[in-house]
């Protein structure tokens, strides 16, 4: 079996009831409980997280022993950083999600890998990573482990001090990428180990060196987006399946107060309409029907859009597309009918509040006028519409809630979630503290007009008062789970009676003293409304015992 130069790890969500436990832990009125309550499914007396509950009552239904994973869709980080290695010359293969590959995992550890690389896309403290490092201790003792992305970028951010030591020697990897970027400093490392050099001094590389962890001149990178495409022609259609994410351009154009990206990531980098042409092609011929494209702000310049639909027409590929929108930025008709003509069927919409005030404090550069328009519009054309709401940003108080809850009665987009504001300290608004009083960090802060947990309690009096709008999940599931699902036979309006009966017993369970009886019958109306959908086989399983 051919030697492995580096193998790509992409997420690991980790163990649900460690979530939980966590979760519970923090207290009654906390955030993290409020947005737990609204994620789990209990069968046979279990919680489960949302997906995993479909799966179960699925497999009730089959006695198959599918386990539905929005990790089938392939994390995109792991695809594009192995197609960089091998543009560079290296082999590298990719697994997407940890929990649920760990035998195609050590399948690959066996061909002694010179990198393990770990991605942190989404995680916010240490602990996914440390399995991961186990797993790769055992399987490929001699491989140099690496770790790199955001989490990294965010211990190391203020240097490397007493607290950004302890968490490194805590994640007890080899060494760490410290960059926005960080594929070069990659190639960078694996290109000396393979030659027999030490990794230290190497740009953007932090490496122990007696006891501490020294980092290596900062280089900034700017890797070419057109260069680093990915071919896809690389990968099999059985691991990349009929749903696959993909992006055309890199950072944000806009520098929303509660956000730290653009900051991190640099100018907004945009791929040629000609490279997306030719990655759009090769994605077809692998059986992609289903496309998902991550960047932040996909109908940004408009112009480009524009061009970027004209060209999916032109091709007529097939494919049907999910991204992020922004209202504020779909000035015309015409946009929203290239669109839907180009084959878009979902959108997500950081619509964040419907209050005008909280939007200028938030610093979005949006009018209430033209989130309702671009609704209206959405809809009009039958693309599902996701809203995306943050409650408890400062200067939000019982008015500027009613107006949000009134502005998604009034527009009723297809799906909606609230959660209670998350204090980034590195995000513009921290620079503004004293201004707005915030004293306090993440799940646990204060300014002058609400706490956190009075946030979290106006997250719940939402979930009650928004009618016009389905709940959708996050944990496991979120917008994302919809091209998923379509890929597998489960469509938008199969999944709404899903939710909505799902919604009610979300709702029956929180009341001081729930009906048990009502629950119960709650709970054969869901058990019957996944049984009839015709799903595709997943391509993960549940673990046996």
């Amino acid at each position: 079996m051919e030697p492995l130069d580096c193998v790509v790890i992409g997420y690991n969500e980790g163990d649900f009831q460690d979530y939980r436990a966590m979760c519970e832990g923090s207290g009654a009125g906390s955030p993290t409980l409020q947005i737990y309550s609204k994620e789990y499914l209990e069968v046979d007396g279990r919680h489960h997280s949302f997906m995993d509950g479909l799966s179960v009552l699925r497999n009730k239904a089959t006695g198959r022993n599918d386990r539905y994973h929005v990790g089938e869709v392939h994390n995109l980080a792991g695809l594009y950083l192995s197609n960089f290695l091998r543009k560079a010359g290296f082999t590298a293969e990719a697994v997407s999600v940890f929990s649920a590959e760990q035998e195609r995992l050590a399948d690959l550890l066996e061909r002694d890998p010179v990198v393990v690389a770990v991605t942190t896309t989404f995680y916010v403290n240490i602990m996914p990573v440390l399995p991961v490092i186990d797993f790769i201790r055992e399987f490929a003792p001699d491989a140099h482990i690496v770790v790199g992305g955001p989490l990294v970028d965010n211990i190391c951010l203020d240097g490397l001090g007493e607290m950004a030591q302890g968490l490194l020697h805590g994640m007890g990897a080899d060494s760490y990428i410290v960059e926005s970027q960080g594929e070069g400093a990659l190639v960078e490392l694996i290109g000396a180990l393979k030659q027999g050099r030490s990794p230290e001094g190497l740009a953007n590389v932090v490496t122990l060196q007696g006891g501490a962890w020294v980092s290596g001149p900062k280089k900034p990178e700017a890797n070419n987006i057109d260069h680093a495409s990915i071919d896809w022609s690389g990968f099999s259609p059985e691991l990349i399946g009929r749903t696959a994410q993909t992006r055309t351009a890199r950072s944000c154009a806009f520098k929303c107060s509660f956000c730290d990206y653009p900051m991190r990531a640099g100018a907004l980098t945009t791929s040629s309409v000609e490279t997306v042409r030719h990655e759009l092609r090769k994605m077809a011929e692998l059986g992609v029907k289903n496309l998902v494209f991550v960047d932040d702000t996909f109908n940004v310049p408009p112009k480009r859009f524009k061009e970027l639909c004209r060209m999916l027409i032109e091709e007529d590929l097939g494919l049907n597309w999910y991204s992020y929108f922004r209202c504020s930025n779909a000035r015309d008709e015409e946009t929203f009918d290239l669109a839907a003509a180009s084959g878009c069927r979902g959108v997500f919409l950081g619509i964040e509040s419907g209050d005008q005030d909280i939007l200028a404090n938030m610093n979005k550069l949006a009018q209430d006028a033209q989130y309702r328009n671009g609704i209206a519009e959405l809809k009009k054309r039958g693309i599902t519409t996701f809203a995306s709401i943050i409650v408890g940003f400062p200067g939000e108080n019982e008015t500027t809630i009613q107006n949000t809850i009134d502005f998604l009665n009034e527009t009723g987009p297809t799906f909606w979630r609230a959660q209670a504001w998350w204090g980034n300290p590195k995000a513009p608004v921290y620079q503004r503290k004293e201004i707005h009083g915030i004293e306090g960090e993440a799940y646990n802060w204060s300014h002058r007009t609400m706490n956190s947990r009075e946030a979290a309690q106006w997250c719940d009096v939402m979930f009650e008062k928004v009618t016009e709008s389905v709940w959708l999940p996050l944990y496991d599931f979120d917008f994302w789970a919809l091209p998923y699902l379509d890929g597998k036979g489960m469509k938008v309006d199969d999944l709404l009676p899903i939710l909505r009966v799902s919604q009610e017993i979300m709702r029956e369970r929180g009341k001081a003293v729930p009906d048990s009886l009502r629950i119960a019958a709650l709970n054969d109306d869901l058990h019957k409304a996944v049984a009839t959908v015709d799903m595709a086989p997943s391509r993960f399983e549940f673990a046996t015992a």
